[in-house]
This record gives C-alpha cells, sequence and structure tokens, in this order.
C-alpha cells in the first residue's frame, strides 16, 4: 500500500485557528552614542584667482613661450609682440622730450634774472610736460610687448598663435591662467545650519573633507574660507566656500565633489538606522515595537550621518523601533522580531504499517 505523508503545521499553544499571525519585522534599539555634528552637500571647485591674458597693445605675436596646460610662474615670459614699432615710436618720443626739456632748463635762469616773463616760461614748460608723458606712455607701450604671467598657476588653450596680429580689442584672451595650489570649493548648506557654521568657524573648529562625487575617495581637506554675505531668498542656502592646498593637484576647476564640513562632535546623541524612518502628514515617524505591537512615534530627525539618523527629539535610546517597514505594516498590528521568531514545526504522521 502506498504511503502517506501528511504535513501539519504546528500552532502556537493557545492560538485559534483564525487568529492572525504576528508579522515578522526586522527590528533594532535606539543607542546613545558620540557623533559628529556635520553637513554634507555637493560643492564645485573653483580657482581661487583667474587671469585671461590680453594683448595690451596691436602687433604681431612673435613668440609663444609656453605650451598649452603648462604651470607657470608668476612674472614668467608668456607671449612676445615685435616690438619694432614700439622701440621707435619710443626714441621719437625720447627725443621730443629731451629737446622740449632742454629748452625748459635754458629758460629758467633767465627767468630767475628777469630777461624772460613768467607767461613766457609756463608756455615752455607746458611744452615739456606733454612731451615727458608721450615719452612715458611710448616706454609703458614698448614694456607691453614682453607678455608676462600676472599669477602663478596653469595655463588653458591658446586662442592665438604665432604670426598672427593681437589687439586689445580681441574678444577672446590670448590665454587663461587659473591657480591650482591653493585652490577652493564652494558648496551651499541650508539655511537653518547658518548659526551653527558662524559660532564653530569663531572658534576655529570647522574641518572641511572634500571627497569624490561617489564618496570613493577622499581628495583632500581643507579649511572654511568664506560665508557668503546673503541667503539665497529663492533656494534657502547661504553659499560658503572652502580653501585646499592641492599639492598633489587632484582637485581641478569646475570638477563637482562631495564636501563634508564636520563643525564638531556631540557626545551623547540619539541614534536610529536610517532606514526605519519613516515619512509621514505630521512629520517623521517610526514604529517602537511595544508588547508585541507596532506603534507610530513622531520623531524630529536632526541630521542623517552615513546609515544613521541623529534623532533631537521622540526617543530618548533603548527603545525597540522596526529597522525595515514592511509595507502592510501599520500602527497596532501585531509583530514578532525576525530574531526572536521561532522556526515552524512540521508533525509528520506515518499510517501504520500494514
Amino acid at each position: 500500500m502506498m504511503m502517506l505523508l501528511h504535513l501539519a503545521a504546528c500552532t502556537r499553544a493557545g492560538q485559534s485557528p483564525t487568529e492572525r499571525k504576528p508579522l515578522t519585522v526586522d527590528t533594532t534599539v535606539v543607542r546613545v552614542q558620540s557623533m559628529p555634528v556635520a553637513l554634507q552637500a555637493v560643492g564645485q571647485i573653483v580657482p581661487e584667482h583667474t587671469v585671461q591674458v590680453r594683448a595690451q597693445v596691436t602687433g604681431m605675436l612673435t613668440k609663444v613661450s609656453f605650451t598649452e596646460g603648462q604651470a607657470v610662474t608668476a612674472g614668467q615670459h608668456l607671449f612676445h609682440i615685435e616690438p619694432a614699432p614700439f622701440e621707435a615710436a619710443e626714441r621719437s618720443a625720447k627725443a621730443a622730450w629731451e629737446n622740449a626739456k632742454g629748452n625748459a632748463d635754458r629758460v629758467e635762469p633767465m627767468l630767475a634774472k628777469g630777461y624772460v616773463s613768467q607767461p613766457d616760461y609756463r608756455n615752455v614748460r607746458s611744452t615739456a610736460e606733454p612731451a615727458a608723458a608721450a615719452y612715458t606712455q611710448a616706454q609703458i607701450n614698448l614694456s607691453y610687448t614682453d607678455v608676462r604671467a600676472a599669477i602663478s598657476g596653469r595655463t588653458g588653450s591658446l586662442t592665438a598663435k604665432s604670426g598672427n596680429v593681437v589687439s586689445p580689442s580681441d574678444v577672446a584672451p590670448l590665454v587663461t591662467i587659473n591657480q591650482i595650489k591653493p585652490i577652493q570649493v564652494q558648496f551651499s548648506v541650508p539655511q537653518q545650519f547658518l548659526p551653527r557654521v558662524q559660532r564653530y568657524r569663531a572658534e576655529g573648529r570647522i574641518k572641511v573633507t572634500v571627497s569624490s562625487d561617489d564618496g570613493a575617495g577622499v581628495l583632500d581637506t581643507g579649511k572654511l574660507v568664506v560665508v557668503d554675505n546673503a541667503v539665497n531668498a529663492s533656494a534657502g542656502t547661504v553659499t560658503l566656500k572652502a580653501q585646499c592646498s592641492n599639492d598633489r593637484e587632484q582637485l581641478w576647476p569646475g570638477q563637482y565633489v562631495g564636501v563634508t564640513l564636520q563643525l564638531t562632535s556631540e557626545p551623547n546623541a540619539v541614534v536610529v538606522e536610517e532606514t526605519s524612518v519613516q515619512a509621514g502628514q505630521r512629520g517623521s515617524f517610526v514604529y517602537l515595537v511595544v508588547d508585541g505591537k507596532a506603534q507610530a512615534h513622531d520623531i524630529t530627525v536632526d541630521r542623517q550621518v552615513g546609515e544613521l539618523a541623529v534623532v533631537s527629539s521622540g526617543l530618548i535610546g533603548g527603545e525597540h523601533v522596526v529597522s525595515r517597514v514592511p509595507r502592510n505594516l501599520r500602527s497596532g498590528m501585531s509583530v514578532a522580531s525576525a530574531a526572536e521568531a521561532p522556526v515552524p514545526l512540521a508533525e509528520v504522521t506515518l499510517p501504520a504499517s500494514q
């Protein structure tokens, strides 16, 4: 005779067949621990100093003394403009000035002896002074043919090369130099954190960490140097800037990065797993597990640090809360912790052997 195997699930003692079984959920305990008071934002790298190198005189570009993307130092030769026309203009202006000055020098002693009237002397001097100014301007124009770097930094793309005629009226600069070391990162934080930022900045305790935009690793650290003088009314944020040494040149102008602004450390913070926090009509809440039932409980979340939420009110520590909330969980439902739920047993009934 064929053997029949009958499996029957065991029921808990005292539980009626029609009673709904408790919903099995993951739970966690609310902890009290030291947590950093930190703000996280997305920032953009901006050069601390940018210079657009432009021609100050019109002439032919005869030499470019650097390569695109090269690091240059302040005062380094960059471009050379054909100097011959400006040298000729400088010599002409010098001769005119020397002639006018010589006339004025000869007339001055005659004025003292009364041989020349005061108006005649002023006329001679009025000729010498413009000649001196023209000579000075000619010297300045000649110096403009030697174009040098105003700051230390890294050059960008060239817009003109040797053989081209350049002019102060050109729309595009000859090249742009961005200061790379040090460099700044610009980011924004919600306006409600501004008082804290100002307080801890005054105490010199703020540390800024810059990481890659995917959070994979720290690129540099720095210090907060700028708090904007106005709040962006449309966004409700305030713009901050931090300065980084950028010794390894891992930060590049225009690059997007992650920014962590560590203000201080809170020694007795109430924390719960971020997955426990739910959003409701009245704000944030968690499900407390009390006497085997889930109870919705309102809380106030101060900030999130990694996978933990710091709770400023509503919890004191030691409470049991649902850490991963099922979609069908409702306040008042019976629940059982997954860590404590018993494994269902099975009764095996074998018919008597024939």
